[in-house]
C-alpha cells in the first residue's frame, strides 16, 4: 500500500519527512515531495505550501506523480468544538469550504458546482485513526472540518462559520481543497491534524507557541494509523 500525506508547512511533515528510509526528493513547482518508507509502506509525503490553492496544486502532483492509495492530510488546527484542547486530535468525518457561497444558484453554504455538499472521508481509514488515538491514549474528535483561505482569530469569524455549519469540529485552511482534488480522482481520504489554537482572538500567538505541541501529536498519530493499515 501507497499511503500520500500531506502537510502545507515545512514544521507540518519535518517528523515524518525525518523518519523516512530512502528517501528521494521532487521539486514540483512550490511542492517538495518527499518518497520513501515508513515502517512497511511506501509513502508520498507533500510539502504543499499554505492555503486552498497551493494544496490543490501539490495533491493534484502528489496524484498523478506518486499514485497513492489513499491520502492522510496532517497538520494543526483551530479547534472550535469545546471538547478540543490544544494537542488534542480532530479527526475528519466530513469536510467542506466555509468560504464559498453558491446558494443564489442553489447550493448549499460551502458547496460548489459539481460538488457533494461535504466531502466525506474513508469509513476505513476513520476506523484506523480512531483504533490509533485509542491505542496512544490521545483525546480526540471525530467531526465536520471547515476550510478556507483565512486565518480564524476573532468571535465574528467564528459566529459565521458556527451559523453556517452548526456542526463544525475544527478550521484551518487546506483540508476541503485536498478532499476536493481526491474526490475528484477517486482517491479515499481522512484529515489527522492536532489543535495548535482554539480560533480566539489569540489564536494568532496561540498558534506559534502550541504549533511544535500540535505537530508532534499529529505526526504521532499518523504514525500509529500507519501502523493499522494493510495491504
Amino acid at each position: 500500500m501507497k499511503i500520500g500525506i500531506v502537510g502545507a508547512m515545512a514544521q507540518e511533515v519535518e517528523i515524518l519527512q525525518g523518519l523516512m528510509q530512502n528517501k528521494q526528493v521532487k521539486q514540483l513547482a512550490t511542492c517538495t515531495i518527499y518518497e520513501g518508507k515508513i515502517g512497511q509502506h511506501d509513502v508520498a509525503l507533500l510539502q504543499s505550501g499554505i492555503g486552498k490553492s497551493a494544496a490543490a496544486m501539490g495533491t493534484t502532483a502528489l496524484i498523478l506523480t506518486c499514485q497513492p492509495d489513499c491520502i492522510i492530510n496532517t497538520g494543526s488546527a483551530g479547534g472550535l468544538n469545546p471538547q478540543l484542547n490544544i494537542g488534542d486530535i480532530i479527526i475528519s468525518d466530513q469536510v467542506c469550504y466555509h468560504d464559498a457561497d453558491v446558494t443564489a444558484f442553489g447550493y448549499a453554504k460551502g458547496q460548489l458546482p459539481a460538488c457533494p455538499e461535504k466531502f466525506s472521508a474513508d469509513q476505513k481509514l476513520i476506523d484506523a485513526v480512531t483504533a490509533a488515538v485509542t491505542e496512544q491514549g490521545q483525546n480526540a474528535v471525530i467531526g465536520l472540518v471547515c476550510s478556507g483561505d483565512q486565518f480564524i482569530n476573532g468571535e465574528d469569524a467564528i459566529a459565521r462559520i458556527r451559523q453556517d455549519f452548526p456542526t463544525v469540529a475544527a478550521v484551518e485552511m487546506e483540508a476541503a481543497a485536498i478532499a476536493h482534488i481526491c474526490y475528484a480522482f477517486k482517491v479515499p481520504f481522512v484529515v489527522i491534524r492536532a489543535i495548535s489554537d482554539v480560533a480566539d482572538k489569540q489564536s494568532h500567538m496561540s498558534f506559534d507557541e502550541f504549533l511544535p505541541i500540535a505537530v508532534k501529536h499529529s505526526s504521532k498519530i499518523v504514525l500509529a494509523t500507519l501502523e493499522k493499515l494493510v495491504n
